[in-house]
């Protein structure tokens, strides 16, 4: 018996991700969904996420859904089981692969603190997001635009209404899409943590192993979103990312849940200055003039809030190996995983592991890599892709061009320019988009499956 995978990109017609694999060991066959989401919330985008779930179950008529994973709690990734709940829920499928962070058990202590003080930020942005229906100045409006681009990851409506008795807001999308998985599995869903090796469950005989590499149980390196100047191909991107955490450092201290260094006091008027005896005439002269102040210019920190948190919960990303034993062929799912979660799987204390296995090894052996966060700078690091040298590598990117989001803002360019270069570089051109679709390279000829694509899904196959 020889095991083969095929693997299915589902084009969501905007920036999203759904991949449906098929593994295959003679007569075994063990289908896994891989997130299903888009970022919009449009009744197109509901549709054709109804489409995607629809064949689905076509493609695994006769066999079962295995396993679904939901990687984290962003739009582009979970949607789908919202707006196809029922359909998802006719597959019946059997397990459910979330991580650690998503475990509720008041065991995981860690987990259930993060998640609560994520939800607490979450519910920040979108008060704030509110207040901003006011026009300070005439900078609120394009400040809540911002903002509310952001909050679209989280599939969040600016009309959701606060109940008058909690002073909260409903539920967000994805989260809502994660209790439904939850449920969903024949089994109890399954909590993944860094280091667990496991044979993949249908296929016999350890014929492929799954490895989990993310995302990490150090809070430093699950905070840490943003790559080194030595750790990404597009370096201007990656010093934008560090001023954003300095800003985030700044709008601590202005709302007094930590005290900064002088040097990062945001305050015109801070507690070191006010022993000057010309203190009281220049605090009475900046009250005066409204059109000199600056306070008005720390509301541009809450749109960096946002982009922390949203590189907080792409950094939260579960991050999946799957290997053909035999010929230790590997499919790397990296979900939106960001730097610190990268940079943290060198440290990982591997169970059950080969003996001459390290993180390295499943980077020179990774036939097909499924690109981190569509392509962004600060989601795939430059040890890893420069260690992925097999003779067989495959790129998957979903990304979609036409979608706003793609180009948010200045200089968030998905795929990143430098890094797409080094991308096709790797690959020798092997690179199949969800957009564009299939590469013309003359590299496809020497693989043992050639890929191929319709208006729904590019397909590939990886051959043991």
């Amino acid at each position: 018996m020889a095991v083969s995978v095929n693997i299915k990109m589902y084009r969501v017609g905007e920036l999203g991700d759904c991949f449906l694999l098929r593994f295959k060991n003679g007569n075994e066959v063990t289908h896994i969904l891989i997130d299903c989401g888009s970022y919009w919330n449009k009744n197109t985008s509901k549709e054709r996420m109804k489409k995607i779930a629809a064949d689905i179950k076509t493609k695994i008529a006769g066999h079962k859904l295995d396993i679904i994973v939901g990687t984290h709690q962003h739009n582009d990734h979970l949607s789908g089981f919202i707006h196809a709940q029922s359909i998802f829920n006719s597959m019946k499928p059997e397990e459910i692969w979330l991580s650690w962070l998503d475990d509720p058990s008041p065991e995981n202590k860690l987990g259930r603190k993060i998640g609560e003080d994520y939800n607490n930020y979450l519910s920040n942005l979108r008060h704030i997001s509110k207040e901003l229906n006011k026009n300070y100045f005439g900078e609120g409006k394009q400040l809540k635009n911002s903002i509310d681009s952001l909050l679209g990851f989280y599939g969040v409506s600016s009309s959701d209404k606060v109940n008058a008795k909690t002073n909260k807001l409903p539920a967000d999308l994805p989260a809502q899409a994660r209790a439904v998985l939850q449920k969903m599995g024949k089994k109890k869903p399954r909590y993944l943590s860094p280091g667990e090796v496991f044979n993949l469950p249908g296929i016999s005989a350890g014929a492929v192993k799954v490895y989990v590499l993310g995302p990490p149980k150090d809070e430093t390196s699950l905070y840490r979103k943003d790559p080194k100047k030595n750790e990404t191909f597009d370096h201007k991107l990656a010093a934008n990312g560090a001023n954003a955490e300095k800003l985030l450092t700044a709008m601590k201290k202005l709302s007094g849940s930590t005290t900064a260094n002088k040097d990062d006091d945001p305050f015109p008027f801070d507690e070191p200055y006010r022993d000057s005896d010309n203190f009281a005439p220049v605090e009475h002269a900046y009250d005066r003039e409204k059109w000199r102040q600056i306070d008005m210019d720390w509301l541009n920190q809450a749109e960096q809030l946002a982009l922390w948190l949203d590189g907080f919960t792409n950094n939260s990303s579960l991050v999946l190996a799957f290997e053909i034993v035999k010929t230790k062929k590997v499919l790397l799912f990296a979900a939106d995983a960001q730097a610190g979660n990268w940079s943290s799987w060198k440290d990982i204390k591997w169970k059950k592991k080969p003996a001459d296995f390290n993180w390295l090894s499943l980077m020179q052996n990774t036939v097909l890599y499924k690109t981190g966060h569509h392509g962004s700078h600060n989601s795939t690091l430059a040890e890893a892709l420069n260690n992925m040298t097999h003779d067989e590598l495959v790129v998957l990117i979903p990304v979609e061009k036409s979608d706003p989001m793609v180009n948010y803002g200045k200089g968030w360019q998905m795929p990143a320019v430098n890094l797409y270069k080094e991308l096709k570089k790797r690959s020798r051109n092997r690179i199949i988009r969800m957009d564009d679709g299939i590469s013309k390279a003359k590299a496809w000829d020497e693989l043992p499956a050639k890929p191929s694509s319709n208006d729904l899904y590019c397909e590939y196959e990886v051959h043991e």
